[in-house]
């Protein structure tokens, strides 16, 4: 018994706050994967180097009543999302589990069973969608699915300080702010397949949550995504990276050529994946 599945992480946010009165987040998946198998052994002791995996697990098969499973079933992963940055490493590698565990079990894929089991273990990314989704990641109670992943590219700006997500929820932080404006620009650029449009919520977005999370390279970002002509600036939650849109690649590889060097951050590329890749990643 042995099953492996490819799932891909995003890159922070496109927009985050608070949508008709709840907190919401809506992301985007990056060609970042994490690399899932799960196998039958008779000392499963591998699983333990991942509880989050380890507790999701178990917890969907006590649900499905396969509760003599968990004491057989190991799992391994080989990720190259980076870890504690608010890239959905942790959400990418519940899903993985959950496509594992539905191929061993012929079960049918449930959105909204995954939703349910990815947030007892953990505030949840939107990328458990197959569409662009605002969702409220701390409870599941908000879902609005609004269209099909849209492809555009990213020089990443990465820091060194890592967050657990967890904790970083428990910790008494200011509110997120309101951004029904910007999830109505978001809706329209979606409609229209206007990066620009998605661009400038993301933008805003990050702007307006500065007094919950500062981003240190923020105004840096910002000129620099004005001389190469970046559309916008998407963040992530450990507040420690950000990228700056394009949607023309050329543009994107020029500004990485050219990108000066900031002090304790690294830069490197990254592209949005499309629906067809997001359904097939391997």
């Amino acid at each position: 018994m042995e099953a492996r599945a490819c799932y891909p992480g995003s890159i922070g946010e496109v927009i985050q706050g608070r949508v008709k009165g709840i907190d919401t987040i809506l992301s985007c998946p990056v060609n970042l994967f994490t690399n899932v198998r799960i196998y039958e052994c008779k000392n499963p002791f591998k699983k333990t180097f991942y509880p989050k995996s380890s507790q999701f697990l178990a917890n969907v098969l006590k649900n499905w009543g396969y509760t003599d499973c968990i004491e057989t079933l190991d799992i391994e992963i080989c990720s190259d999302i980076p870890k504690g940055k608010g890239f959905a490493s942790s959400t990418a590698d519940l899903c993985g589990i959950y496509n594992c565990l539905i191929q061993l079990f012929h079960r049918k894929h449930d959105e909204d069973e995954i939703a349910a089991e990815c947030i007892k273990v953990e505030p949840t990314d939107s990328i458990i969608f197959k569409n662009m989704t605002f969702f409220d990641y701390k409870t599941g109670a908000y879902k609005e699915q609004i269209g099909s992943y849209m492809e555009f590219y990213l020089l990443v700006f990465e820091g060194n300080r890592t967050v657990d997500t967890i904790e970083f929820n428990k910790k008494s932080i200011q509110p997120l702010s309101q951004i029904d404006d910007l999830a109505e620009l978001t809706r329209h650029g979606v409609k229209k397949r206007s990066l620009d449009h998605i661009a400038k919520a993301s933008t805003e977005s990050i702007i307006r949550n500065q007094h919950r999370l500062r981003y240190d390279l923020l105004s840096e970002a910002l000129r620099l995504k004005d001389v190469t002509g970046g559309l916008g600036i998407m963040g992530a939650h450990s507040g420690d990276a950000l990228a700056i849109i394009y949607d023309d690649i050329k543009l994107m590889e020029r500004a990485f050529v050219n990108a000066p060097h900031f002090k304790g951050y690294k830069a490197y590329k990254l592209r949005t994946i499309t629906e067809e890749e997001f359904r097939n990643p391997e």
